[in-house]
């Protein structure tokens, strides 16, 4: 980048025009996700350079192709423009399949890479699925149906205890740094864990950044909670709303009676949000009032998004 690039000349207005983004586009990209970061006039207004405007051009054809704003302002310059540049050719992996957006190549490679104990090869794989398919396909697409293949090899003996905990590390990790840039300040809060008991956590993870994407905000507590911590928590932080996930069910009876006293427990206006595995297994005219069974990922989005136009 040559010296010319970097001086500041533009105003917003101009920036706009050029970069085919509205002014409160750029000033929230801006402010939130510190995409740019232009300079000041004398009299305080905004001042783009060149890369200025030439960043904001590539944001905005990664975030056309369906990536969320929040993970690609997070990319280097660099990273970003070979990103798009991937985008654009289409780019062709060395056994064939494209890489384009069909979120099955990506969790078949990473299954296999769980199973190879390959971690680097596993994150990568993930954080470039991310990049490619855009936030919620990702999720939705490649994490769920990668944790459901992944208890499956559990149950049938093709997933090692090894294996399934370096996979929660990777997955863990890269969940944490794909929601780090779009945590919200000013929504809901959701508070998330799970009873007593329950060791897995991933699920609860997987509700937690399906939560941040949706502009609340997540107090993640972790697994095996007491009734009483949960309710305690959500009392402090002014909940919306407690989702619990449910992924083993060994004593059905246990685990609603922890429901019910979880409810009971809870201010009748913060919502319960049952999901997970398991929680199919539950029988919604035996649930307290007020506890709603979530119907996968969209079911989640749909309560959270209803909370939040309400």
């Amino acid at each position: 980048m040559n010296t010319y690039e970097t001086i500041p000349r533009h105003p917003i207005r101009v920036v706009a025009q050029r970069t085919g983004l509205t002014t409160a586009t750029i000033r929230a990209w801006e402010r939130r996700y510190m995409a740019v970061e232009p300079s000041r006039s004398e009299g305080g207004q905004r001042i783009y350079s060149d890369s200025d405007v030439q960043r904001l051009i590539t944001l905005r054809e990664l975030t056309k192709g369906g990536r969320s704003i929040s993970i690609v302002a997070n990319l280097s310059g660099e990273a970003a423009e070979a990103l798009l540049a991937e985008d654009r050719a289409m780019v062709v992996t060395t056994n064939g399949s494209s890489e384009s957006g069909e979120p099955d190549g990506w969790v078949d490679r990473a299954y296999t890479q769980v199973r190879a104990l390959d971690a680097e090869g596993l994150e990568r794989t993930l954080w470039h699925a991310a990049m490619i398919l855009g936030a919620q396909p990702f999720l939705d697409n490649v994490v769920a149906v990668l944790l459901t293949q992944i208890g499956e090899g559990w149950v049938a003996d093709e997933i090692t205890p090894a294996q399934e905990h370096l996979s929660t590390g990777i997955i863990v990790r890269v969940l944490q740094r794909l929601t780090d840039q779009a945590r919200s300040k000013d929504g809901p809060t959701l508070v998330v864990a799970t009873l007593q008991g329950e060791l897995h956590g991933l699920g609860a993870r997987l509700t937690s950044a399906v939560a941040i994407f949706e502009g609340w905000r997540v107090a993640y507590l972790g697994t095996d909670l007491p009734v009483a911590d949960i309710v305690t928590t959500a009392e402090s932080v002014n909940a919306s709303a407690v989702a619990i996930s449910i992924v083993k069910l060994d004593n059905i009876s246990d685990i609603m009676s922890l429901v019910r006293t979880l409810r009971e427990g809870l201010d009748p206006q913060v919502s319960l949000l049952l999901g997970g595995g398991a929680a199919g297994v539950l029988e919604a005219d035996q649930l307290p009032l007020g506890v709603s069974l979530l119907s996968g990922l969209e079911g989640l989005r749909d309560v959270l998004r209803s909370k939040m136009a309400g």
